[in-house]
């Protein structure tokens, strides 16, 4: 029984509890965007990470189009790669994790707005 009890407790945890795909908070967010390929959910993760991530700069640049209303997201152009963005993303959740524990939608619209402001 002991040996199975240091067996266990040396295995790997995987990356991802399921607890992340609620999206509560930036954390959760940069968990499932940082998932390993080798965990179990990464599929899972990866898709919700990328599904999360366009659905929130779609609501933005939607939410700005009203006329008088200031633009605060512009994407480049060519705009980059979904995995080239979430690279950036997991760049910046680094350099600024005091924004990791608000709520996840957020974290990711203070990453678009510093990350691809509009031209002033």
């Amino acid at each position: 029984l002991t040996g199975g009890l240091v067996l266990a407790s040396a295995a790997p945890a995987p990356a991802i509890g399921g607890d992340e795909f609620q999206l509560r908070w930036g954390a959760d967010v940069v968990a499932l965007c940082s998932a390993p390929a080798t965990d179990p959910l990464y599929t899972a993760a990866i898709h919700m990470c990328h599904g999360f991530g366009a659905g929130t700069y779609q609501a933005i640049v939607a939410m700005t189009r009203q006329d008088k209303v200031q633009r605060y997201v512009c994407a480049p152009d060519p705009p980059p790669s979904r995995n080239d963005v979430v690279a950036r993303f997991l760049d910046w959740a680094k350099r600024n994790p005091q924004y990791l524990q608000d709520p996840a939608v957020e974290t990711l619209g203070r990453f678009c707005v510093s990350e691809f402001p509009c031209p002033r």
